[in-house]
């Protein structure tokens, strides 16, 4: 997710926000929690674990696809507590971050969690044949691709353009495009990796320094355990069968151990004993209800896919719980 993340008060008069802005004070009313600011809110994705997968898994393109998750783990993970995991084929029910790839003008429909389970709600470049040619120069493919996906990755995490906000020169204000963010926490930005207008091309997809403040602002800092996943987490088992309601799960995770209880909704309970490892994938995690019932998850930690010798084939998604 899943941990939820902490909001900050109203009272306070930190609001959280699109990137880079500036703190608002107590002292002008009309700055204080407008009612606007709620539906921004929603953009924030509400857990540090954010599913990834890619809608097709062309064999070409392999090499694409490492550089893209090398270098988020080298810039909004590694500054960060967000997580991105998954990075597989799209199941038809993936709720996290879809990718597609077009040789078309990379973007995001939407910013953050508006894009939770949209159908190519990211789009990526890897072929640069009829959008900026120069592109797929050998040289240069690398280097345009892990630009791209940091600043769309940015998209993704919630943040708007730079050059969007009000207090960016006029100059620069030409540049305006998609989505605006309407509350600050740090001062404009032109060495952004979400500016247009700075001198170099996408930050050389490098985050500046009020870059990675507003992240650690939205997202907390990289202070996660030795295995991300520790903790306490709650899922939900869906089932296809119309007739079998949705059972619940909770468990704890140490290392590669994952314990814990499931229930049903008729009273029913089975403890859990599983395994994972490092990529967050199930191992060997089944539940036996009873002599005849057995429910075997694949998948990762945050979602997939569950079969019941009861219930058929279905879903699962866990959230990380305080």
């Amino acid at each position: 997710m899943m941990a939820p993340l902490a909001v900050t008060r109203c009272a306070a008069l930190l609001v959280l926000v699109v990137f880079n802005a500036v703190i608002a004070f107590a002292q002008n009313p009309s700055l204080q929690c407008p009612d606007q600011l709620v539906g921004l809110k929603s953009t924030i994705w509400k857990t540090i674990e954010i599913p990834v997968c890619w809608e097709t898994m062309e064999p070409n393109y392999g090499t694409e696809r490492q550089w893209v998750r090398q270098v988020i783990g080298e810039t909004w993970e590694k500054n960060s507590s967000v997580r991105f995991t998954g990075w597989g084929a799209c199941p038809s029910n993936s709720r996290g971050i879809r990718i597609g790839i077009g040789d078309i003008n990379p973007h995001t429909k939407g910013l953050g969690s508006q894009l939770a389970g949209s159908a190519n709600g990211m789009v990526l470049n890897f072929v640069f044949q009829r959008w900026s040619p120069n592109c797929a120069e050998p040289n240069r493919k690398e280097y345009c691709i892990k630009n791209i996906a940091v600043h769309e990755f940015g998209h993704a995490l919630g943040f708007a353009h730079e050059q969007n906000r009000a207090d960016s020169p006029d100059w620069c204000q030409a540049e305006k495009q998609g989505t605006s963010g309407d509350v600050y926490i740090t001062p404009f930005d032109m060495q952004s990796v979400m500016n247009y207008c700075n001198p170099k091309w996408g930050g050389d997809g490098n985050l500046s320094a009020l870059d990675v403040k507003g992240l650690q602002a939205w997202y907390g800092k990289p202070s996660q355990p030795a295995n991300r996943y520790d903790g306490r987490w709650k899922g939900t088992m869906t089932y296809s069968d119309p007739g079998c309601v949705a059972d619940s799960i909770e468990v704890n995770i140490s290392g590669s151990n994952i314990s814990g209880t499931m229930a049903t909704p008729d009273g029913r309970r089975a403890s859990v004993q599983a395994g994972m490892d490092e990529a967050g994938q199930l191992k060997g995690f089944q539940v036996r209800l009873t002599p005849k019932d057995l429910i075997t998850l694949r998948g990762n930690l945050t979602e997939g896919t569950l079969n019941s010798t009861d219930c058929g084939c279905g879903s699962y998604n866990f959230r990380r719980t305080p």
